[in-house]
């Protein structure tokens, strides 16, 4: 359920908006309406924030164990161990490009050997000209030269050619000469030795402050909560003289708490409905078991308008069977299912709860190890001596026949999908039909009739034309389906002009009718990645055995392909779970019920250790 907001404003004293802030931060009720105005108090906490943020980047990733000795005085004073890092880590940059000219400097002086760059120099001083030419194949024989010249190496089709000459005018034109470098090879090559050990020196100084990575990341928490705080006094916009005032949105349920905290303060609040041109943000409330879908709709950023619909209960219920579907066995059920209980309870202990994310998995495991035992798929065994699993105890009582044929399958799918678009066209029904004009409603009514006469045609022509023929009805719904939709998309009131507009609408009206068929035939894909995640594990299996086949020696091989091939297997499951179960949720469904994902997170204003416990 979204839960219904409510537009308020504050009026306050201007001089008192330092205290006006902190207590409405304690309230920690209202999403704050923000202006992106700036200050110089907003303008140095975000300076503080990016010095943090660089000093931690510095620091060597990954948890260091060992403990600081001067750690608490590092804890107090986070600005200066954080200037002090990015210090050390601006100089190891500069270290660092001077390493890499060196080194780009050396493989170009490479081919030439060392030598003394001040020796040619002198040489040019006294009339005898040296230059360096790195030749290609057609440019050495094109190369005519009176003087002396010598091929010094040649590697990757050039040449590298030093050539002698008593004037400058006697080398040859149109060839490109080599810069002389400013020292030797030997020079560079030690002065190169220098500034590598000179960068592992600042790195292992920067890397001496890790220890006190969890102080810099609690600094930046604490500077996070100063940036929202001087964004809000900079966001309070001026009312009248000494006056200011700010705007934001509360949930009805904690209304009263503003209402409170306003009366104590001496605050003027006003209360108003949100306007259609305001943007609400949007908090979801429900019950625990139709919650844990939260945790996938947070991963994936997903949040519905706030004028939209929450399809949290839905989304739940047939994510569980999707989830079921498209990893389908009972084996990799059971370890994810084992994985999830440990380190649930592992993080139940650490915090006092389990979190929402592991009790999905839990869910998710035991849908999946149904659908596994039903269909009889265990790790992709299709037999155990000799005997296939559907004729072995207990395995065999739980299995369904009708689901060990491939047609009987996909004549479920295409079931789930009738009956998921179905529930968002009755929904929008009966939301629409209450709402002017009521014609319009009745549009979902042709997509229904569409969505059941062209299932009858999806079973008809991928499943079998015998057993499925397309009856008379079907025909006859799918017929009255496409005029309702032709004549009622496009009512707003004047039924004869709606008529008119809908027909000149014909050709994106039909493009989506068709579309109806398309959405039905998707689903089609809980049978196909499920069958694929089958062969597979069966594919391994079988290169398993014949490995085993070879005797001892081939144990150890056959149990490590095995091990690789179905926990390559099991992650790609859970790949096709978020491309594909999520998929028909958030685009088929959510398509025909009109959800477009547009809201954003209701966010408070309140301390963030309290936001950290929410």
């Amino acid at each position: 359920m979204i839960v219904p907001m409510k537009k308020v404003s504050l009026v306050l004293l201007e001089s008192r908006k330092t205290r006006a802030l902190t207590q409405l931060r304690k309230a920690g009720v209202v999403h704050l309406e923000k202006a992106g105005r700036s200050s110089e108090a907003l303008e140095s906490v975000k300076d503080k924030i990016a010095l943090v943020e660089r000093a931690l980047l510095a620091l060597p990733q990954g948890k260091d164990t060992k403990k600081s000795k001067d750690s608490g005085r590092r804890a107090e004073d986070a600005l200066k161990l954080a200037a002090d890092i990015n210090g050390f880590a601006e100089e190891r940059r500069v270290k660092r490009e001077e390493a890499e000219k060196l080194t780009r400097e050396i493989a170009r002086l490479a081919p030439w050997g060392d030598f003394n760059p001040d020796t040619v120099r002198f040489l040019a001083s006294r009339g005898v000209f040296i230059r360096l030419y790195e030749l290609g194949k057609k440019e050495a024989r094109a190369f005519s030269f009176s003087g002396i010249q010598y091929a010094v190496s040649e590697a990757k089709g050039k040449k590298a050619v030093l050539a002698i000459a008593r004037r400058e005018e006697d080398f040859p034109q149109g060839f490109e000469t080599a810069a002389l470098p400013a020292k030797g090879l030997s020079e560079l090559e030690a002065l190169l030795s220098v500034r590598k050990k000179e960068v592992e020196e600042l790195s292992a100084k920067i890397a001496s402050y890790a220890p006190s990575k969890d102080a810099l990341a609690a600094e930046k928490a604490q500077l996070g909560g100063a940036e929202e705080f001087e964004q809000a006094a900079a966001d309070l916009a001026p009312a009248e003289e000494k006056l200011a005032y700010l705007t934001g949105f509360v949930p009805n349920t904690l209304l009263d708490t503003l209402k409170k905290t306003a009366s104590e303060e001496g605050w003027a609040l006003l209360v108003q409905e949100p306007s259609p041109d305001d943007l609400v943000p949007t908090l979801l409330k429900n019950p625990k078991p139709v919650r844990l879908i939260l945790p996938v709709m947070n991963f994936l950023g997903l949040v519905p308008g706030y004028r939209e619909r929450d399809i949290s209960f839905f989304f739940i219920l047939f994510f569980s069977i999707f989830v079921a579907m498209i990893v389908g066995d009972a084996g990799y059920a059971a370890l994810f299912f084992g994985a999830a209980l440990f380190f649930g309870l592992k993080t139940r202990k650490k915090l006092g709860y389990m979190p929402d994310a592991f009790i999905l998995f839990l869910v998710m495991g035991l849908c999946t190890f149904i659908w596994g035992a039903l269909t009889g798929n265990y790790f992709g065994i299709d037999s155990v001596g000799g005997r296939k699993i559907s004729e072995i105890e207990p395995f065999s009582r739980v299995i369904v026949p009708w689901l060990q044929e491939q047609k009987n399958v996909q004549f479920f799918c295409f079931i789930l999908a009738t009956v998921h678009l179905c529930i968002a066209r009755l929904w929008n029904f009966g939301r629409d039909l209450f709402r002017p004009p009521r014609i319009k409603a009745f549009v979902h009514i042709g997509y229904l009739c569409l969505l059941l006469g062209l299932f009858t045609v999806v079973l008809n022509m991928l499943i079998d034309k015998v057993q499925f023929p397309v009856p008379d009805w079907a025909v006859i719904a799918i017929g009255v389906g496409y005029v309702f939709v032709l004549l009622l998309s496009q009512q707003e009131g004047n039924f004869l002009k709606g008529i008119v507009m809908g027909f000149a609408q014909f050709i994106p009206t039909t493009l989506g009718c068709i579309s109806v068929f398309a959405d039905i035939i998707s689903y089609v894909r809980l049978f196909a990645v499920g069958l694929a995640g089958l062969a597979i594990a069966q594919s391994f299996n079988g290169m398993a055995q014949s490995v085993m086949d070879m005797g001892p020696v081939g144990l150890a091989p056959g149990i490590l392909i095995i091990i690789l091939g179905h926990t390559l297997n099991m992650g790609m499951a859970i790949l096709s779970v978020v491309v594909h179960g999520v998929r028909l949720n958030v685009l088929e469904f959510s398509n025909h019920l009109g959800l477009e994902w547009s809201g954003f997170t209701y966010d408070p204003f309140r301390e963030k250790e309290e936001a950290s416990r929410a």
